[in-house]
């Protein structure tokens, strides 16, 4: 089941929330790196997110921001390192919690993805999509209840999350709740339609849940 091309799908205009612009004279290089990455001009983003460093080493979304950068060219241990620096600037920093928990659930580390997941969700207990990654993370586990319980969370705290009622369909599919699951998979359609690719997918899973049941 395509659960891992949804998270990754998941780094994207969360994660540039947790960019913002340095009160200091910077000389346009954070603004410019911002604008490279809704570009997708990542290189030049990391170039000019380097020279805000050099400037001014302090100040954590510069990191957040390069990190990001590294994240999508999938320079993964330089998108740790970064943010990890930045987290060590601002321990509140959830959006770095969120995207180095990513880059170790891209790389197969679930441990330390949970980990970082429940980091963020400590610092922002309001973000569905927080629960709805640690989720992810726990399927993969084989932590199926653990998951239940968070992609509850995340459809409570945006009940328009359609890839949170995928993702629990499937969990309730495996736990043998039927209908649950054929529930859940027509709530995804309503919410999704195709837009992630999944309708043939999910229309599949809901004939052989149904052939299952009977």
């Amino acid at each position: 089941m395509k659960i891992r091309k949804i998270i990754i799908a998941t780094i994207s205009m969360l994660l540039l929330t947790g960019l913002s612009f340095s009160q200091k004279k910077d000389e346009g290089y954070v603004q410019t790196a911002y604008k490279a990455i809704l570009n997708k001009d990542y290189k030049k983003a990391i170039a000019n997110y380097t020279l805000a460093i050099e400037k001014f080493k302090g100040y954590a979304p510069t990191y957040y921001g390069r990190g990001l950068a590294y994240t999508y060219l999938e320079q993964n241990q330089d998108a740790i390192n970064d943010f990890s620096k930045a987290i060590e600037l601002n321990g509140n920093y959830h959006q770095a919690y969120y995207g180095r928990g990513l880059v170790y659930y891209k790389t197969g580390d679930m441990a330390n993805a949970i980990s970082n997941f429940t980091s963020a969700i400590a610092a922002e207990p309001k973000e569905s999509d927080y629960y709805y990654a640690r989720a992810i993370a726990y399927y993969q586990q084989k932590n199926f209840e653990s998951a239940l319980v968070d992609y509850n969370k995340a459809i409570e705290l945006n009940p328009k999350n359609g890839v949170a009622f995928y993702g629990r369909a499937v969990v309730n599919k495996i736990m043998n709740r039927k209908q649950d699951a054929i529930n859940d998979f027509t709530t995804y359609i309503q919410l999704n339609n195709n837009n992630d690719g999944l309708e043939r997918e999910v229309y599949r899973l809901i004939a052989e849940t149904k052939e299952e049941e009977e």
